[in-house]
């Protein structure tokens, strides 16, 4: 390559890298900065976002203002994204894997900031943690598959005995790539031999899929849940909870159920309310001048373990004392 195509070469790549900055950059004089959100946020969540933006001196109305889709959490991924994109943000706060994949397939330009994903990298959505490279950056929940090991840990030790358990995988095609789940498969099928316990997995990727799911429970005759928290469960969560404790099954989830009641018996995973203020900092970082690309994708500052009382009279068992001593909350 000759001197001179070699410069356009750079000055092209440099643009392309600069286009999510400089889109953010190019609102009017005293517009808000538009922040699309997706998935649909609860008005608690909402509210996280702005507590979290004017605590870095942010005032929302001023400042910036927050769209959404409408469209609840399990419904039309596509549409959800594709209604946010079509709102002109000037950043996107997105959670959950799936939709940030939808998210970059239609734009290359807008900064993603993911409050909550899972393997991004392994997704295809960025190109290493150190370093983004793309226009999507925030953090991964995740530090490695081994948190899935864990959860089935604890949820064995919380009933001590139970040999056989059902996990429903909400994380799973079409929407999460393969390259995404099957080193999760992997470390759950390792800590099920370690454990040993005999582990029966069902894919759930369609809300629709959640009757056959109950069916499934019911023949496989498992002793307890491992359940994860993608948009195909998300419809079901409190007809997942009922039909749990009606079968005296103990639960564990790797995210929070919000909204609900019974609540599952054990959470092992970051507070949301801590993610969404961590995650708010790239938010500040990128509208003050900073490249998504440039910036690395980071892990949770902390796991919690939560454990829910109230869940366990209601499934006639006693959390043993060395749960509850480690425990992060107990909810009474």
């Amino acid at each position: 390559m000759d001197a001179v195509r070699r410069r356009r070469f750079l000055l092209a790549a440099s643009a392309l890298l600069a286009a999510p900055l400089a889109r953010a950059q190019a609102r009017r004089p005293g517009r808000p900065f538009r922040i699309g959100v997706i998935p649909h946020m609860s008005p608690w969540g909402l509210e996280q976002v702005e507590s979290a933006m004017r605590d870095l001196g942010w005032v929302r109305g001023r400042d910036f203002a927050l769209f959404q889709s409408d469209i609840p959490y399990g419904g039309d991924v596509d549409l959800t994204v594709k209604r946010v994109v079509d709102g002109g943000p000037d950043l996107i706060f997105a959670a959950v894997t799936s939709y940030v994949v939808v998210a970059q397939h239609l734009t290359k330009t807008i900064p993603i900031v993911m409050w909550a994903s899972g393997y991004p990298v392994e997704a295809g959505v960025a190109r290493s943690y150190a370093r983004s490279g793309t226009n999507v950056t925030g953090l991964a929940i995740y530090a490695g598959t081994d948190i899935f090991g864990k959860l089935l840990e604890l949820l064995r030790e919380a009933k001590p005995g139970i040999g056989r358990v059902g996990v429903l995988w909400s994380y799973a095609p079409p929407a999460h790539p393969r390259a995404e789940i099957d080193p999760c498969y992997d470390a759950i099928r390792k800590a099920a031999r370690s454990l040993g316990l005999d582990v029966r997995m069902l894919e759930v990727d369609q809300p629709e899929r959640m009757a056959a799911a109950f069916d499934w429970i019911a023949s496989q005759r498992v002793e307890a849940l491992m359940l994860t928290s993608g948009a195909p469960l998300a419809p079901h969560r409190q007809e997942i909870m009922t039909f749990t404790i009606e079968k005296r099954l103990p639960t564990i989830v790797d995210f929070e159920w919000l909204g609900i009641e019974p609540q599952p018996l054990l959470r092992y995973s970051p507070s949301a309310a801590a993610l969404i203020r961590q995650a708010v900092v790239y938010v500040d970082k990128i509208l003050k001048g900073a490249n998504p690309a440039d910036l690395p994708i980071e892990r949770p500052a902390k796991f919690e373990l939560v454990v829910n009382q109230k869940t366990a009279t209601a499934l006639g068992i006693t959390i043993p004392q060395s749960i509850l001593i480690r425990a992060d909350r107990v909810i009474e």
